[in-house]
């Protein structure tokens, strides 16, 4: 048990340091892009905290596992590089002793990942997109690029240089959906949308409407116009109106009545959860190397294989979803790596690893002492 501890407390803190810092990383993004689109509301960061909770199950998918995988390898690394690994090898422990708290770590988060995975995933996309739905049918206003024409509003096309004080500056407005065109332009407006109407208070302008000699032109200070706009009605979510929405249990129904992408998603849910076991039977391979190799060499080789396996798994999904591979080919996946990943971990508890594990891992030491001798000569 001591040694357990041991082991499990030199695991603990790179894994919550790491995840800490790739969730920081993934949900700074998140909020940028959320920000632009709530950045009008007086509750704007109340409402980027909640949608960033809706995606907290998302991301922990996603981040867990390769932060278990690269924590185990970090882990590893160090015995190996102190020669604690050679002192607990030379009384007698094998790996899967040294290891053993870390098998019940493992189960444990591939329950709380599937858990997340089949209820609370769903749950927090369906949360996530009705709130983005109730924010567009709150938006009073219509937003524009600046210095971008913005087409599809109906034979409109809107044209502003700026925005200052809450409003465009330097606009023009073609309204082409009559027999006649009528062109506004302005020095400064306002755009509201109010039901079907995109209602228009603009200052300083012109209005010319006609062609050629036809053309009559109207000089304003001041100038309302409203323009009826079809703005759609927001449809209603529920668990139902998609896959990647459905409870456990209507995903289930989908999946039996053959639909493929329900197929894919059922398979999906399942399946990414097993991928932080997976990983676990590999950290321990991809992690012995020769002690002058350091611990670059092992980390480069296990990002490479995160980046492998979440490929693969992306790949299926996508072929399974458009009906063209059966879904039990992403469990050939899963199963095909599990079983190498456990192939390679008892050739490391015997001690007879390929050499191509130490071989990889020498030149990737050689390469990046060659780079760090590269940069010193360039800088000195």
């Amino acid at each position: 048990m001591i040694l357990d501890r041991y082991l499990l407390r030199i695991w603990a803190g790179p894994f919550f340091g790491g995840l800490m810092l790739v969730m920081g990383v993934l949900l700074l993004g998140r909020a940028l892009k959320l920000l632009d689109m709530v950045s009008d509301s007086v509750q704007a960061w109340s409402l980027i905290g909640t949608m960033l909770v809706l995606t907290l199950p998302y991301f922990l998918l996603l981040t867990v596992p390769m932060a278990f995988f690269l924590s185990m390898q970090n882990t590893i690394a160090s015995l190996q590089q102190s020669s604690e690994m050679d002192v607990m090898r030379a009384s007698g422990l094998s790996f899967t002793r040294m290891f053993r708290g870390f098998f019940g770590l493992v189960l444990l988060l591939w329950l709380g990942l599937t858990y997340s995975s089949m209820v609370l995933l769903p749950q927090g996309q369906l949360g996530f997109n009705k709130l983005v739905l109730q924010i567009y049918a709150m938006k009073g206003a219509i937003s524009f690029a600046p210095q971008r024409f913005t087409h599809g509003l109906g034979g409109l096309s809107i044209y502003v240089d700026g925005e200052r004080d809450g409003r465009y500056q330097g606009v023009v407005l073609e309204d082409g959906r009559g027999s006649v065109p009528v062109i506004y332009t302005a020095e400064s407006a306002r755009f509201d949308r109010q039901g079907d109407q995109l209602k228009l208070l603009m200052q300083h302008g012109v209005r010319l409407e006609g062609e050629g000699a036809d053309q009559r032109m109207l000089a304003f200070d001041r100038y309302r116009v409203a323009i009826p706009v079809a703005t759609g009605k927001v449809r209603h979510l529920t668990s139902s109106s998609h896959v990647t929405l459905m409870t456990p249990t209507e995903l289930w129904h989908a999946y039996q009545q053959g639909d493929a992408i329900a197929v894919a998603e059922w398979n999906r849910r399942l399946l990414l959860p097993t991928t932080v076991i997976v990983l676990f039977f590999f950290a321990l391979p991809l992690s012995l190397t020769q002690k002058r190799s350091g611990k670059a060499g092992s980390m480069i080789v296990g990002i490479a294989l995160l980046l492998a396996v979440y490929n693969l798994q992306l790949m299926l999904h996508r072929q399974v979803s458009q009906g063209v591979f059966p879904g039990w080919t992403m469990w050939l996946e899963q199963g095909a790596l599990l079983l190498l990943g456990i192939f390679l971990w008892r050739r490391a508890e015997a001690d007879r690893l390929p050499k191509v594990f130490t071989q990889v891992g020498e030149l990737l030491n050689a390469l990046g002492g060659r780079l760090h001798r590269l940069v010193a000569r360039r800088i000195g």
